[in-house]
């Protein structure tokens, strides 16, 4: 086949004076093209109408289409693996699969080949099925637009199998990549790695030389430094693949969206970035590495005098924030760094009162409230000790230490190491701080007056009933874990 059509390609660019690789091409695609209409054109639309003869329903006739498009496909690409060359290709991408996947199984859901030949079964399945009905001009188009999206459509479901932890969710990509994807011999590993080491020897050796020139001028490769950074993050056993953005973004002062944008990094930059990633791998949390955080949308400085603010507490600003009526007054009990007084008198006309134990802790909230231009009254008290009992409040907030005495030696490094204990520490069972703050905050409640409080895993029914005899309309908030983490009420008289 391929010796005549060479022949008569050999003629016509003679005539034509065009190069006969050219002609043969052409002539290729042409036989494909009419091929491709015959198999999946023709055919499909000849047994349909045979098998619905006497059907009236045309969703059974599109479905029979798209059935027998999709066995069409599988039998040609069954049968192409027949072929030597196709099933030595088909084992090099299972050395792919075993190399770059990184992975004992020969099937990857996101493998190139897998995604073309799911992208097309899909796309089939989907175009029998919606019987697109339009003008012929336009039908061709409708078509390709619809094809596009189903290849896109495609490759997120396949990332999902992917990214699955279920073994079985992930195997579903053997519908397809079975299709394109054999076994490889030891040999054709030992080749396929040698070549991908090859590669990656390349790519240092380029990466080396743009370094060799930046340093020169007293730079280094951004990719280099951001990749070192990466890796003994993972080596430490860090998972949480944003945390070198954050450690990175941070030393550079740009946002995580502007790294892909950088090229270079001074020296100074450069080291930097290596004591902070110590730092991080000792277990110090970001936080206290640059003794700043961003929480509600607010800027706070934290040292280790202070607790490092968690994303859950947001829920308990939040709840504050909802329920809180104009000019109210509001205390929060043991404010730390000032995340929760700060955030409320920010984001409302409430008259904001904190108090906590700790005078240092107080000092970094008063600087807090200043960075962020808020009025607060500040006070160093234990609990209600130095608060005015004359004095009434619509709210009284507190997300007191809740970790029981015995647990916090287990908690992770980053918090039993960096985090005031006094901060942790809420006695034998967790629950000293809210057992104090319940039975006296009554008398410093306003009438209908609300509290609210943080709460531990699994403390919301010892909580809950301790509010129960002084306080109603008890309510649960879960956080994004779909754990109980806020609780508040209301005052009963």
């Amino acid at each position: 086949f391929k010796n005549s059509n060479a022949s008569i390609s050999q003629k016509f660019s003679k005539k034509l004076n065009v190069n006969p690789n050219v002609i043969f091409i052409f002539l290729v695609l042409l036989l494909s093209t009419g091929i491709g209409i015959l198999l999946f054109g023709v055919v499909p639309i000849k047994l349909s109408a045979l098998v619905t003869m006497h059907k009236s329903s045309v969703f059974l006739y599109r479905v029979v289409v798209a059935f027998v498009k999709i066995v069409l496909l599988y039998a040609i690409l069954l049968n192409l693996k027949i072929f030597v060359p196709f099933k030595q290709f088909y084992r090099f991408n299972g050395c792919a699969n075993l190399l770059v996947g990184g992975k004992k199984s020969i099937h990857k859901p996101t493998n190139f080949l897998n995604f073309i030949i799911f992208g097309f079964i899909f796309s089939c399945l989907v175009l029998s099925l919606i019987g697109i009905s339009s003008d012929q001009i336009w039908k061709p188009f409708a078509n390709l637009g619809i094809s596009l999206l189903c290849f896109m459509f495609g490759y997120e479901l396949l990332l999902l199998l992917e990214n699955s932890k279920l073994g079985w969710v992930n195997n579903l990509c053997i519908i397809t990549s079975f299709l394109v994807t054999e076994r490889p011999s030891k040999t054709e590993i030992y080749i396929s790695q040698s070549a991908l080491d090859e590669v990656k020897f390349m790519q240092d050796k380029n990466r080396k030389e743009i370094d060799e020139k930046l340093l020169k001028d007293n730079e280094y490769s951004f990719s280099t430094v951001y990749a070192e950074c990466k890796e003994k993050l993972k080596n430490a056993g860090i998972k949480d693949k944003s945390e070198a953005d954050w450690l990175v973004a941070e030393v550079l002062g740009v946002s995580r969206g502007a790294l892909r944008l950088q090229t270079k990094v001074s020296r100074d930059k450069k080291r930097q970035i290596e004591n902070a990633t110590n730092r991080r791998i000792k277990g110090e949390p970001i936080t206290k590495i640059f003794g700043r955080t961003n929480f509600f949308g607010l800027d706070f400085k934290v040292t280790k005098d202070v607790l490092s603010p968690r994303q859950e507490t947001e829920i308990l600003v939040e709840s504050v924030i909802k329920n809180a009526k104009p000019k109210s007054n509001i205390l929060d009990i043991g404010t730390g760094s000032g995340v929760i007084a700060i955030t409320v008198a920010k984001n409302t006309d409430c008259n904001v009162t904190a108090i906590d134990i700790s005078s240092k802790a107080l000092d970094v909230a008063r600087q807090n409230a200043q960075n962020n231009n808020v009025k607060v009254d500040f006070r160093l008290s234990n609990l209600f000790d130095n608060l005015k009992s004359a004095k009434k409040f619509d709210i009284i907030v507190s997300n007191p230490p809740y970790i029981p005495s015995n647990q916090i030696d287990k908690l992770d490094i980053e918090v039993k190491d960096h985090d005031p204990k006094l901060a942790l520490d809420g006695g034998i069972d967790g629950l000293d701080f809210y057992k104090k703050i319940i039975e006296k905050c009554p008398k410093y409640l306003a009438k209908n007056g609300k509290v609210f409080f943080e709460i531990g895993i699994g403390q919301s029914e010892s909580v809950k009933k301790l509010l129960e005899q002084d306080f109603k309309d008890i309510i649960l908030l879960k956080d994004y874990n779909k754990i109980d983490r806020v609780i508040f009420a209301t005052k009963r008289k």
